[in-house]
């Protein structure tokens, strides 16, 4: 039943996602046309200053999913009301809390932005992203409920359609009319539909929700509030490493710079989106799994998933860095392009930061937030200590550097090790070591294959959609080949093979 709600999942969140990914690059197309770049900063800046502000969530969240796992799995009715009734509470603190900060918040905004001129309305623009983000927690909490019974793609798919369906209303009111206010007004409305719809069904399929108004009992309700704490620290982390390069990019090297960089975290935040929903596709079912079944096969199923988001994230880190220049200089043209140096520091952030997502992934699923509660702290003063440093002299590459640095000397060794330590547990340290050794043989070989591809590219250049199109091909079939030589024989490809195996012999039968 696992996996079929994780295939389940899995198609309606990436099918989605790849849909209105596609529309986004659109929009994104049209918005530049039709827009000056200074706008495109100010998204760009405004989206991640919002980003600051949901620190406020503290990983609430995360906490209380992890919670509601374990009920889910023994149908407990009566907690899982309690902890519904909890989640709603808390949220509503929160949206109290971005609403404040965000307002106060509003003189300083000419702190944040090194040339505002050309931009009209700043203000209003501003609190249009403060609404729609105090808004984004009245009713999601609801949605949780379908994630702890494996069910996520219930509301997935409203969420996807209404996105749809926004993109291509911002896109037809930038044509017509060419006014950021109407595009933000859109996306203001459009959020609460999918929100209304779930709610509605959640009312209908889980009617004891609202027949229970009492709170987690005094003991639960420490533990969550334990784990909500380490949360925090967890969320600190995120929001710093996470939101600040577009306002120390906006602060030290320019708006138009913002706008330059949104055009490249566009696409990879599209793909790591889309890698997003693919993950979240096995959160339930992991979540279930850590509730229920040994550490063996917990190991076992990690294994599996490091090889595919390994296999996954490669793939588009070393197409990216030899193709990405090329895909936007005809997409946008050649004034939005970075220096090679720029963009092999831009990719290099994306798979360190990508090969995280599996230990991230299994610690919220065994709820391990309590053991590295500090390590945020310590990556988020690294995080910013380089990025100063190194944005003087190397600007948007140095800025990115930073978490890079970050990243290396903090999550790469300690989030594996508080997952083998207190996760998996059984000979951790044995397991331990073998993570690091594929990791940096892993890391190898993706660097060789962003060399070989980037000379081939640069060898002969993608001068029109037809050879940009001819390099892609050639690049996926020479990473598919070495993929399939190098990792053929591992015993997770044999047990991943054996899945698709099964999965095709049901379909047929």
């Amino acid at each position: 039943m696992r996996t079929r709600y994780t295939l389940i999942n899995m198609v309606v969140n990436v099918g989605g996602q790849l849909m209105n990914q596609v529309l986004l690059f659109i929009s994104r197309m049209v918005f530049i046309h039709y827009l000056s770049a200074a706008y495109l900063g100010v998204n760009g800046l405004f989206t991640d200053v919002l980003g600051i502000l949901n620190f406020a969530e503290l990983g609430i969240g995360t906490a209380m999913i992890y919670s509601l796992y374990e009920p889910a799995a023994k149908n407990d009715e009566h907690q899982l009301a309690q902890l519904m009734n909890l989640y709603r509470l808390l949220y509503r603190i929160v949206a109290v809390v971005v609403l404040l900060v965000g307002l106060a918040l509003m003189p300083f905004l000419g702190f944040f932005i090194k040339d505002s001129s050309g931009i009209e309305h700043l203000r209003l623009i501003y609190l249009m992203y403060v609404a729609n983000s105090v808004c984004s927690y009245l009713l999601s909490y609801k949605n949780s409920i379908y994630l702890a019974y494996q069910k996520a793609y219930v509301r997935n798919l409203w969420a996807q359609l209404c996105d749809a369906v926004k993109t291509l209303l911002q896109i037809v009111l930038i044509v017509l009319t060419g006014n950021f206010i109407l595009y933000l007004a859109v996306q203001f409305v459009m959020q609460f539909i999918p929100n209304i719809i779930v709610s509605v069904k959640v009312d209908k399929e889980f009617p004891y929700l609202k027949e229970c108004r009492e709170l987690p009992e005094k003991e639960k309700f420490h533990g969550i509030l334990r784990n909500i704490g380490a949360m925090s620290f967890h969320k600190l982390g995120t929001v710093i490493v996470r939101n600040t390069d577009s306002l120390l990019m906006s602060s030290f090297v320019g708006l138009l710079s913002v706008g330059i960089y949104s055009n490249y975290k566009l696409i990879l935040s599209g793909i790591d989106n889309l890698l997003n929903k693919f993950s979240n596709a096995f959160a339930g079912s992991l979540g279930n799994l850590g509730a229920i079944e040994d550490e063996t096969r917990v190991y076992s199923i990690y294994r599996e998933l490091d090889l595919i988001f390994f296999v996954i994230y490669a793939y588009w880190t070393a197409g990216a860095f030899a193709l990405f220049n090329a895909f936007i200089t005809l997409c946008f043209g050649a004034e939005y392009c970075f220096s090679t140096a720029t963009v092999a520091v831009l990719v290099t952030e994306f798979y360190v930061s990508g090969q995280r997502r599996v230990n991230v992934l299994f610690r919220e699923a065994k709820g391990l937030f309590w053991y590295d509660r500090y390590k945020p702290l310590f990556e988020s003063a690294i995080n910013l200590a380089a990025s100063l440093l190194l944005v003087q002299k190397f600007g948007v590459a140095g800025i990115l550097g930073g978490t890079i640095i970050s990243t290396v000397t903090t999550c790469l060794w300690m989030e594996p090790y508080i997952l083998m330590r207190y996760g998996i547990r059984e000979d951790w340290q044995g397991k331990l070591k073998d993570y690091f050794v594929r990791y940096a043989e892993r890391a190898a070989v993706v660097a060789v294959l962003a060399a070989v591809s980037y000379g081939w590219v640069s060898f002969c250049p993608a001068k029109n959609i037809g050879w940009f199109l001819l390099d892609g091909v050639l690049y996926t079939l020479l990473f598919g080949a070495v993929m399939v030589v190098l990792y053929r024989n591992t015993p997770e490809f044999d047990r991943l093979k054996g899945r698709v195996t099964a999965v095709l012999k049901r379909r047929k039968e």
